[in-house]
């Protein structure tokens, strides 16, 4: 698959607003030949570095948050853990299920994520806080949730998503998790390892 044209169904970059429409962004990868968020590529830094810094520890219980088609979601995966993938996309949880069958899938909004009913060792967000106005709340819900939290969020400069920046996606996590591992790349790529206090 190529790159394509994807962001027009998240970001109206002239009227500097979230589309958000991620379910027929989804359905139109097989049509128009691309790959949303260019997800299967594991090859940029800021994915190599997140798996390495959660494949330091044992994860018994990991929920992956806007988990898109399964690909990172999948790695989480180990023949002695549980791994709960939830994305708000129908389309992206029917694609997940059908690549990784050994993986609960979930069709869940981010909003939703206190009603999942279940603990976790370990949250991973990567790359959605940034479409979820409410995501402050969102983390109040991971906080009951999750025990760890580990979230890698693209911030760029003068962004048209709900993350205004670095320094405020990090007060926000410190108010419910002990940040563990903090790394910044390029001044806008975060990627931020925490436990609960």
């Amino acid at each position: 698959m190529t790159s394509g044209d994807y962001h027009r169904f998240v970001f109206d970059t002239e009227r500097r607003r979230l589309v958000g429409d991620f379910d027929a962004m989804y359905r139109a990868e097989d049509s128009e030949g691309f790959d949303s968020w260019h997800e299967r590529d594991l090859r940029p830094l800021r994915k190599r570095l997140s798996l390495a810094v959660l494949d330091g520890y044992q994860w018994g219980r990991i929920l992956d948050v806007g988990c898109g088609k399964g690909t990172l979601t999948h790695l989480l995966k180990k023949a002695n853990n549980r791994v709960v993938g939830v994305d708000s996309s129908e389309t992206a949880i029917r694609k997940a299920r059908a690549s990784f069958p050994d993986i609960d899938f979930r069709c869940l909004a981010m909003e939703e994520i206190g009603t999942i009913g279940e603990s976790f060792d370990l949250a991973v967000v990567m790359g959605s806080f940034a479409y979820v106005e409410r995501w402050p709340i969102v983390l109040e819900q991971l906080r009951e949730t999750a025990d760890w939290l580990y979230i890698a969020e693209y911030i760029p400069r003068d962004p048209i998503g709900f993350v205004k920046s670095i320094d405020q996606l990090v007060e926000e996590v410190s108010r419910h998790y002990v940040i563990q591992t903090r790394v910044i790349l390029d001044e806008e790529h975060c990627l931020l390892l925490a436990r609960k206090t």
